[in-house]
């Protein structure tokens, strides 16, 4: 027989603060912070997409190139020097990337003889790519058939002794970036780009590095081709007096915001690599001991501050930039050769 309890539950009061409380559950519940568990950096491009990325390209091209050539934003017109060019642009490449350029693209080629591939535009973490994708571009490379890369990028000097528009061989970096845990290789290995666990000692392969110098040697460029170590910053803030009086006593020749993502990724496929920088920018102390010694001759405000803040791209000597290229197309000349 029904008693009052069992009457009271079903009563239409009782039906509505039950559905009441049950709302209150529901909206605390939402307003709990949730989980989130981000997305490993090696998981973003597995080798099946990676490897449908290289065979778009060579099918295209009908080209297996044997090098690679990575030109930052700063040195695009590097490209130029590949003859009979075949241009993929990203977005033809399935899942590959947008570019946040207009003429983001491959390049495939021949320089010197040599099969190349080349990119334009290169990407970069300031610009919100992760690592991953900063590193994509590489790993295409490397199943498209490339056993030698090469690097270029522009950089801020830390050597007092770096003048505007010279050029520096990379023989070792400082990953300041990966000191922080941030790499592209985070996350679950697949066996099929590279060992798990490897060093970077040797990144840099140095008989390309001896080789470049001693090219550079005959082309005259000597007195501006210099070698040193790279550190790897975050940007797209550039940094301040202390920080790189810090990094000098580091033995920091000078500072950039990409290339050594793409360093690891090289290394982690076995491939030979080559990096350079163009200094873009000048120490910033020494930069303000000039502007200290321009105030002092001239007193025209707008006058010292273009002295004190260059527009460097504009400033850096054109023939210093042919300088690269002439030089990528020696040293790719001897290797193709083996001279």
């Amino acid at each position: 027989m029904c008693n009052w309890e069992c009457c009271k539950s079903r009563s239409p009061i009782a039906k509505r603060m039950a559905a009441r409380k049950l709302l209150q559950m529901e909206e605390e519940e939402r307003r709990k912070p949730k989980l989130v568990i981000p997305t490993p950096q090696s998981l973003f491009y597995p080798f099946e997409d990676v490897e449908a990325m290289a065979k778009y390209i060579v099918n295209v091209s009908h080209i297996r190139p044997k090098y690679g050539l990575i030109c930052g934003s700063f040195l695009s017109d590097m490209v130029s020097m590949v003859e009979q060019p075949v241009v993929i642009p990203y977005e033809d490449i399935p899942n590959f990337p947008d570019g946040i350029e207009p003429d983001c693209s491959f390049v495939l080629g021949s320089v010197m003889g040599a099969p190349i591939i080349a990119l334009v535009h290169s990407f970069h973490s300031c610009d919100g790519y992760n690592l991953a994708t900063c590193a994509l571009p590489v790993r295409v490379m490397q199943l498209c058939g490339v056993r030698t890369i090469m690097l270029t990028s522009e950089a801020a000097a830390v050597d007092h002794g770096f003048a505007l528009g010279d050029i520096m061989l990379v023989q070792d970096h400082i990953n300041v970036v990966g000191m922080m845990h941030q790499t592209p290789l985070e996350g679950p290995s697949d066996p099929r780009f590279g060992s798990r666990r490897f060093s970077m000692v040797n990144a840099y392969d140095k008989d390309l590095l001896e080789k470049a110098l001693e090219i550079g040697k005959r082309m005259g460029i000597q007195k501006f081709l210099h070698s040193g170590v790279l550190a790897c910053l975050g940007g797209p803030i550039l940094g301040t007096v202390a920080e790189e009086r810090m990094l000098r006593t580091m033995e920091v020749s000078a500072v950039g915001m990409s290339l050594v993502p793409e360093v690891i990724a090289a290394h982690h496929g076995g491939l030979k690599v080559l990096a350079f920088v163009v200094i873009s920018r000048v120490a910033s102390d020494k930069q303000s001991e000039e502007g200290d010694k321009d105030k002092e001759k001239d007193t025209d405000r707008d006058s010292k501050q273009e002295k004190r803040e260059p527009d460097s791209q504009e400033l850096v000597p054109l023939p210093r930039l042919q300088a690269c290229s002439d030089l990528i197309g020696r040293l790719m000349y001897c290797m193709h050769l083996e001279i």
